[in-house]
């Protein structure tokens, strides 16, 4: 028996081991690769799951759906469960679906609301080159994939989302995970699978009238 806990033990060491993180190695190589699928990345389909956390709860709140998104600044969150609820930015423009009820708000004409869409659609896609100034980003990386951490700088914005970790696949440099902290202890999770690339050719589910 004491032989088995040993070896489980150096199993769970070696697993740690591979999930610990380090510096981004050869920063030339992560910048190229994620220009180069920038550049051709048209649309994104794929499933997510959200958690939300609120530390108040006992419990996370976990919704089901699916996430589209079509260059430029075009996504769409269709929800499925537990509740059917549809979200779809399209340009400086924001349409809620929720209960048969459709509000459409205008992001474009509030600057803190467009920057706060700008950042959001760029952490969902991975297209970093859209963070300027306005945000501290630092980089890690495992095995598997580069993590990048981002700080907004404005106090405005912090007050909505006090940091942002995108967890972006080495494989295709996707995005396999995003999560938005609004405080230290509370946070929105997204993780997003069965991923198809540049197969989106209806625009018509991110139309907002």
């Amino acid at each position: 028996m004491k032989h088995l806990f040993a070896i489980l033990a150096l199993v769970a060491a070696a697993h740690t081991a591979l999930a610990q993180t380090r510096p981004v190695a050869d920063m030339a190589k992560f910048e190229n690769q994620l220009k180069t699928t920038a550049e051709k990345l048209k649309s994104i389909e794929s499933d997510f799951t959200q958690v939300k956390h609120l530390d108040m709860f006992d419990e996370d709140v976990t919704s089901k759906g699916r996430f589209y998104y079509l260059k430029d600044n075009k996504i769409s969150l269709d929800y499925s469960k537990p509740l059917s609820y549809l979200i779809v930015i399209n340009g400086g423009r924001l349409k809620i679906v929720a209960d048969g009820k459709k509000s459409v708000m205008q992001l474009n004409i509030n600057k803190m609301m467009n920057e706060m869409q700008d950042m959001i659609t760029a952490c969902m896609v991975g297209d970093l080159s859209r963070m300027n100034n306005n945000y501290e980003l630092t980089y890690q990386e495992d095995d598997r994939q580069y993590i990048v951490s981002i700080t907004p700088r404005s106090k405005t914005v912090k007050e909505y989302v006090s940091a942002i970790e995108i967890r972006l696949s080495k494989a295709d440099m996707s995005v396999d995970q995003l999560r938005m902290y609004e405080n230290e202890a509370d946070y929105t999770d997204y993780r997003f699978t069965n991923k198809r690339f540049n197969q989106i050719t209806d625009e018509s589910r991110f139309k907002i009238d």
